[in-house]
């Protein structure tokens, strides 16, 4: 008899824990009850979103925008040559006051062997020679035609066709030989097959370029024949190292090439690039996308008061539901975490809206201005993220109200 009121004990002790842990919600009935505020009330969800999503579409199109206008920049750049490096001899005196250090020889087959460098073009000046049509004119009357040496791969790293003839090959680079930029050939009047006089000596045009684009100051050379210049004038210093890096790659590219350049004087080497105004650009840019997220965060700040005060009001209304809820088992951190969960919804709902128009608000733009859209992907996984965490500390307060409502005082209100 003991035993079977021990054993009869004992099922009913566990019947009666049964009991108590299914009074309990479980965790898939706290995000029923929590999505089941939102879906029923679509008004006060959708009007309580709509501050979140405005703040998130703000945040969006500002991210968007800027980087659509930036992409459209960089693609012009690379268009017009924004990988191109200009390297030049510099001082070792910050203030300019020591003489330039000239660079040396093997400057360019050493710049050459970076990995991402597709062409490298080295110029060498021939200042006191003048540039002429005929040996009649009067010397120091050149029009302004400059008479260089270009020793390197000049068509693929300025990106420059030929107008008409030929550029140097073997032959013709150890004759008196002459290929002419677009704009020194149209001061001469002159074609393939003319003569000009030049160091006292009438040199050949073999060929005219099209106009330099990349390096306009280059438009008005006479290139004459590397190789028999040399014999004429061995001691020319380079002027200049035009290097055209891979798309992407010129920061990296710009940053070694002192050093690879001279290595005992790195100090001494000087390299610009033409798409320092794209830096320039990239920097208001991000000005504008700082004011934008000052702008979204304080939409963003109205949007998380509005659902923080459609929660006070819902636990308002809710009451009963809330003691009916307690009275059946739901413990408080329950009733808290179902009404931070009913204002994250909100917020996901609002960071999903926003997220779609400040992503067509992007496309928009980029329609209207014929630039290509961007979007960064930061942004993609960003905006419900926030919108969620937003709204969950919104309803924060609302929730720990709702958690500390007495069973018997709410049941009042049923």
């Amino acid at each position: 008899m003991t035993r079977l009121k021990a054993f009869f004990g004992r099922r009913g002790a566990a019947s009666d824990k049964t009991k108590r842990r299914r009074k309990h919600l479980r965790p898939t009935d706290v995000v029923a009850t929590a999505a089941l505020g939102p879906r029923t009330r679509l008004v006060r969800t959708g009007l309580s979103a709509l501050g979140i999503a405005i703040g998130i579409a703000a945040l969006v199109a500002m991210q968007g925008i800027p980087a659509s206008v930036q992409a459209e920049i960089r693609a012009e750049m690379d268009r017009q040559g924004a990988n191109l490096l200009v390297v030049h001899p510099g001082s070792t005196d910050m203030y300019g006051s020591e003489p330039p250090i000239p660079l040396p020889a093997s400057a360019p087959a050493m710049i050459a062997r970076i990995a991402p460098v597709e062409g490298v073009l080295a110029r060498r000046d021939l200042d006191q020679v003048g540039v002429y049509r005929s040996a009649l004119i009067p010397e120091g009357q050149s029009g302004g035609i400059t008479a260089s040496v270009a020793e390197g791969d000049l068509m693929r790293t300025l990106r420059v066709g030929l107008a008409e003839g030929k550029w140097f090959d073997q032959a013709a680079s150890g004759l008196p030989t002459v290929v002419l930029a677009n704009g020194a050939a149209r001061r001469l009047g002159v074609g393939v097959g003319a003569r000009i006089w030049i160091a006292q000596r009438w040199w050949a045009v073999i060929g005219v370029l099209d106009r330099i684009e990349l390096a306009q100051e280059m438009d008005s050379t006479a290139f004459l024949a590397p190789d028999f210049t040399a014999e004429l004038y061995p001691d020319t210093e380079i002027a200049s190292i035009y290097v055209a890096s891979a798309p992407g790659r010129s920061a990296a590219v710009r940053q070694v090439i002192p050093a690879t350049a001279n290595p005992e004087q790195p100090n001494g080497v000087s390299v610009t690039q033409l798409s320092d105004l794209f830096s320039a650009s990239m920097m208001v840019d991000k000005m504008f996308q700082t004011l934008s997220l000052g702008l979204g965060g304080l939409a963003l700040l109205i949007g998380g008061i509005g659902i923080a005060n459609t929660m006070v009001v819902a636990v308002m209304e809710r009451r009963g539901e809330v003691g009916l809820r307690r009275a059946i088992g739901a413990r408080t951190g329950q009733i808290a975490v179902q009404f931070v969960l009913e204002a994250a919804f909100i917020g996901l709902i609002g960071g999903l809206l926003g997220l779609g128009l400040g992503a067509y608000a992007t496309f928009i733009f980029t329609a209207a201005t014929h630039s290509a859209f961007a979007m960064p992907l930061w942004v993609l996984p960003a905006a419900p993220v926030v919108s969620i965490a937003i709204g969950a500390i919104a309803g924060l307060y609302p929730a720990l109200k709702a958690a500390r409502l007495s069973p018997t005082e709410a049941l009042r209100a049923i």
